[in-house]
């Protein structure tokens, strides 16, 4: 497989990974995100289990600070250390790095109405169409969603060289990359399933 003006992927040892992002400093929110019930449940359970049933290994992307609050089941991956705390294309870029794989499914936290429905639709709806380097989603309620998405493998050098540039905008490598939108309406015909929780729940 050879992505648009890209070069061919070699074989990886794993399918597909979700890649769970968990790892941000919550500060709008006043606490730990990932911690924050839903319904009962903390965000990063819930998450967990939309991503557990599409992909073939989950992998969390925490703080070095956050990572000894996981459970032991969960696998967590922190920043590679030139990147700690650099945002989401720092985690997004050093768990491509630590475990390649063919695709990753992403899905912040904080998105916790999305299920295992939603994410199995969207691998569902990212394996067919043109090739690219990344299929996201976007809503015309909810606006564009762009840590919910699947990216190819092969993109962890592109992303560490953005960081490192202090390039750290998702939207912005987006617009440099070869990059699909997904209307939201593919996954649930509610776009409320896609609020982002920045504050906490009244």
């Amino acid at each position: 497989m050879t992505p648009q003006g890209g070069e061919p992927i070699p074989p990886y040892p794993v399918g597909t990974v979700g890649l769970l992002l968990a790892g941000g400093l919550s500060r709008r929110y006043g606490s730990p995100k990932a911690f924050a019930l839903y319904e009962g449940r903390p965000f990063h359970e819930r998450a967990h289990a939309a991503l557990s049933g599409a992909c073939d290994q989950v992998i969390v992307s925490a703080s070095a600070a956050l990572a000894p609050q996981f459970p032991d089941a969960c696998e967590v991956c922190v920043d590679l250390p030139e990147l700690a705390g650099l945002g989401p294309l720092a985690g997004l870029a050093s768990v491509m790095r630590r475990y390649p794989a063919e695709r990753y499914i992403a899905l912040p936290c904080d998105m916790p109405r999305v299920g295992p429905r939603e994410i199995r639709r969207l691998r569902s709806a990212t394996q067919n169409g043109p090739s690219a380097d990344v299929k996201a989603v976007r809503s015309a309620e909810a606006g564009d969603l762009p840590l919910l998405s699947v990216w190819r493998g092969g993109l962890a050098d592109r992303l560490e060289e953005s960081v490192r540039g202090g390039q750290l905008g998702v939207m912005k490598l987006l617009a440099g990359l070869d990059t699909v939108w997904l209307d939201a309406a593919l996954l649930h015909p509610d776009p409320a399933i896609f609020h982002n929780f920045n504050v906490p729940q009244l």
